[in-house]
């Protein structure tokens, strides 16, 4: 269902760590093979280390550095201007689960802190706090000098860096808390049903590898650009439960702003248009409850027309509420009529849609959620099917402009087989608003 619109923040966001990086050319590794001498020496000269390290330790070890660095350059070579933001909890690093990289080992701090050395300055790294507040820092690095120095002597490209395909990409989160609570990851036990999921994730983003997606940039332009590479899509479910949540997150695509993916975004030599479902959220509760809507517009409410942008944060807000609100909800300050109580608007609601009454304030939004998520998956392998490469934005999808009425039928076919109502699609060229 669509996400209430927000206006985009200029203050930057570091972004995460990336285990998965290695050095895949002799450039890279040559870089990646002096670091790991210089740390030894470093160890060695400090008396940091009283014995070599294990066959499979010093493996790890070197794993480590190499990850790091490759890491960074990346981040470097891409012109980020944030910085990358890592764990040093032992409570993370100590964890034997099935999202762990091998990186993530007790010795991940030393190593953070030896490529820190000024002695070294392969990164530099900023300590965070060591507490869980909800504004706590969190530890972030940047390239350090020498590591820019070497790969301008080097010559090193982001065609010099791999990404291993080794992540997982069935996630299950815990329910939060509350309101600053981060949904820590769950480990759990593989069913035929999550084995699928992982299956069906295999086929897209190996589709997703191989297919024909670029991104324009101008003769002199020296703002960071986005790796076109990073492609893979990961299913995040919510609440600890594989019923609901589950929508598609991850490819660099998701992270552009939307003028840029009209202005930017190439598939298959072509613009790209963007294909989204109107009003999937009200449809799929019409669907769930097994009722035919009476209007053409579901957020069109009595009493407050010219006020739909509002209904529709009221209403995403009524389904994945246990509770009736007691306030206006984040995203409505100046949406509605002075003065206006919150009850009358989810009353006028509830009373506009009485044959979906009954499914408001139960938290029936997660469900939704993983509807509209097992919708997107048909979608992305229907078009795949087709020789249809789609690129997925929660609800919407972006295809090459040639593909458009393919992908309008298929999203109408698909949305019709999982809701047992038409759906009803809009297509847009252009960046509207």
């Amino acid at each position: 269902m669509n996400e209430p619109a927000t206006k985009a923040s200029s203050k930057l966001v570091d972004r995460p760590f990336n285990p998965w990086r290695f050095a895949s050319t002799g450039a890279s590794k040559a870089l990646a093979t002096e670091a790991i001498a210089d740390v030894e020496r470093y160890e060695e000269s400090g008396m940091l280390r009283t014995r070599r390290r294990k066959e499979h330790d010093q493996e790890t070890f070197e794993l480590t550095v190499e990850a790091i660095l490759c890491d960074v350059m990346h981040h470097a070579l891409y012109r980020r201007p944030e910085a990358v933001y890592v764990t040093r909890s032992n409570a993370v690093l100590g964890r034997r689960d099935r999202y762990r990289p091998r990186v993530y080992g007790k010795t991940f701090p030393d190593v953070l802190d030896r490529l820190a050395a000024p002695e070294l300055g392969w990164i530099v790294q900023e300590i965070g706090d060591s507490d869980w507040r909800q504004d706590a820092r969190r530890t972030s690095l940047r390239p350090g000098p020498h590591l820019l120095a070497r790969l301008d002597t080097e010559g090193v490209t982001v065609a010099d860096l791999g990404l291993a395909s080794v992540a997982e990409s069935i996630i299950l989160k815990s329910e939060k808390a509350d309101f600053w609570d981060d949904a820590r990851v769950i480990d759990y036990l593989d069913t035929e049903e999550t084995s699928r999921f992982r299956r069906e994730m295999r086929v897209i983003n190996d589709w997703l590898r191989s297919a024909d997606i670029d991104y324009g940039t101008f003769k002199g332009e020296t703002s960071h650009v986005p790796d076109t590479t990073d492609r893979d899509l990961r299913r995040i479910f919510t609440r600890g439960r594989f019923d609901n949540g589950g929508r598609l997150f991850g490819g660099f695509w998701q992270g552009m702003s939307k003028e840029s993916r009209f202005d930017r975004l190439v598939i298959d030599g072509e613009a790209i248009v963007e294909l989204d479902y109107a009003q999937m959220g009200p449809r799929q509760l019409y669907g769930m409850a097994g009722a035919v809507p009476a209007a053409s517009d579901l957020y069109a409410i009595p009493g407050f027309e010219g006020h739909r942008n509002g209904i529709k944060v009221v209403f995403s807000s009524m389904i994945f509420r246990d509770t009736p609100m007691s306030k206006m909800p984040q995203g409505t300050v100046g949406e509605f009529p002075k003065g206006t109580r919150i009850s009358e608007i989810t009353d006028a609601i509830i009373r506009h849609h009485s044959s979906i009454a009954h499914l408001f304030f139960t938290g029936v939004g997660h469900r939704v959620q993983r509807q509209e998520s097992d919708i997107m998956v048909a979608i992305l392998l229907s078009l795949k099917s087709h020789g249809i490469v789609a690129l997925p934005v929660h609800d919407a999808i972006l295809v090459a402009s040639s593909n458009a009425m393919v992908a309008k039928q298929v999203m109408s076919d698909v949305f019709g087989h999982h809701v047992g109502l038409p759906g009803l699609v809009d297509v847009s060229s252009t960046c509207v608003g």
